[in-house]
């Protein structure tokens, strides 16, 4: 949703020194504060009526391509990091949406749903970070210094253990696909006749459970949009390997029917998709409000074909519901993180589009009816098991165990060492013991 919550001072450091002076001093007067980033917390709690110290002006990027690394400030968005490895062999973990910030993803776990089934999350692939503490100090999280920090940046940060200054972070050659310039092969598949949608998902989750499950090289993102005049099914793939195999790979699934209204495959490469994916043409102000949910899925059952395939909610105001089921099968390449989701298959991310203010709570409450009832229809088979913390929900019931399961009560003992006054505090954080 467009939250709208108004600073009373924000605070743009440009320099390390800088963020340890604002913390060291603001937490000396005990004045509460947010860290902005990438401005896209869902909830809105990168802002308060308060202190918000605002990354932006951190943008520096150093390439190291004998080691394959890259280390980021916190005020970057993927769309400069793309930019700026565009023209190489090489892509990172980062998001579809260009204006997202480097840190919240990555330190959420960050998954993408065209490369991570290669290279892993965002999280796996975080070597180091550097953050400062909440009276100033900054320090080194790796796995051989600070290991615990480290361990719980990866996966349960979201700002919940320190302001985080920069990361290094794997970068990925993509050299497998004879492509030049690190380009993968992308198929778009759209099909409009909303009889056919039940089919095409059934067809295409045989061929995730037989194929695709086996091979890393393939990534899915599939995309069911619903508003009052009209529907479509999107699937977008991709293929990171040799483009000449790609059709004896994708074409028995296809052949199956029904039949696409339009196929296209085409090479581009990571900085061309947020383009081809239509995420890089938001207009700015935003004119229209979201909320968007998750749930973390091991499977997909009949019944939540259901609720995924239901027809438009009934209102007297426009709305648009767009169904994003996110293929992450063996994405999490490192089982030493706090990333609590190894064993998922989907993230069922359903978004819900309106746009004006007054229509706020109807659209909230018909986007959390529909996530009960996509619950509900999960519960017997314990096929849901969470919710992505980069999609954060303020209205999520249980919400330590959604978002953390078993690695909540770990969180909160290194929360009790790096942050013990809970200086790091908003709604739906970390807390130490005994605050």
């Amino acid at each position: 949703m467009a939250i709208q919550v108004w600073p009373s001072l924000i605070i743009r450091p440009a320099t390390y020194d800088d963020v340890a002076l604002a913390l060291s001093t603001l937490y000396s007067l005990n004045v509460p504060i947010r860290i902005m980033g990438g401005r896209h917390s869902y909830g809105g709690y990168c802002s308060h009526r308060g202190v918000v110290l605002d990354s932006a002006l951190l943008k520096k990027l150093e390439i190291d391509w004998e080691s394959e690394t890259i280390t980021m400030q916190a005020g970057l968005i993927w769309s400069e990091v793309y930019a700026a490895l565009n023209g190489s062999e090489y892509a990172i973990i980062g998001g579809l949406c260009p204006t997202v910030g480097v840190v919240g993803y990555t330190s959420a776990g960050g998954y993408n749903s065209l490369y991570s089934r290669s290279y892993g999350l965002g999280s796996d692939n975080v070597l180091s970070f550097k953050v400062a503490t909440y009276n100033g100090t900054i320090v080194t999280a790796s796995s051989t210094s600070n290991p615990d920090l480290y361990w719980a940046l990866r996966g349960g940060g979201r700002g919940n253990f320190g302001y985080v200054l920069e990361m290094t972070h794997k970068i990925h050659r993509i050299n497998q696909t004879n492509l030049p310039t690190g380009q993968h092969s992308f198929l778009s598949i759209t099909w409009s006749n909303r009889n056919d949608f039940r089919a095409v998902l059934r067809n295409w989750l045989i061929f995730v459970d037989e194929v695709a499950n086996f091979d890393t090289r393939i990534g899915f993102d599939v995309i069911i949009f619903t508003n009052s005049e009209n529907s479509f099914l999107l699937i977008y793939g991709s293929f990171n390997g040799p483009h000449a195999d790609l059709e004896s790979i994708f074409q028995p699934w296809l052949s199956k029917g029904p039949k696409p209204d339009i196929y296209t495959v085409k090479n581009f490469t990571q900085f061309e998709v947020i383009t081809v994916t239509g995420t890089a043409n938001y207009p700015f102000p935003v004119k229209e409000r979201q909320h968007i949910v998750s749930a973390m899925a091991i499977n997909i059952t009949e019944a939540m074909l259901d609720v995924l395939l239901e027809s438009q909610p009934n209102t007297t105001f426009q709305i648009s519901q767009y169904i994003g089921v996110i293929y992450l099968h063996d994405t999490n390449k490192d089982k030493n993180t706090a990333w609590a989701f190894p064993d998922i298959t989907f993230d069922i991310a359903p978004g819900f589009v309106w746009y004006t203010s007054e229509d706020d709570s109807t659209a909230i409450n018909i986007a959390e009816s529909w996530l009960k009832r996509l619950m509900n229809a999960a519960a017997p088979t314990g096929s849901i098991v969470g919710g992505y913390l980069n999609y954060i929900d303020p209205y999520m019931d249980n919400w330590q165990q959604m978002y953390y399961r078993e690695h909540w009560d770990r969180l909160r003992e290194i929360k009790t060492v790096w942050d013990p006054t809970w200086y790091f505090r908003f709604p739906q954080g970390i807390p130490p013991n005994n605050p």
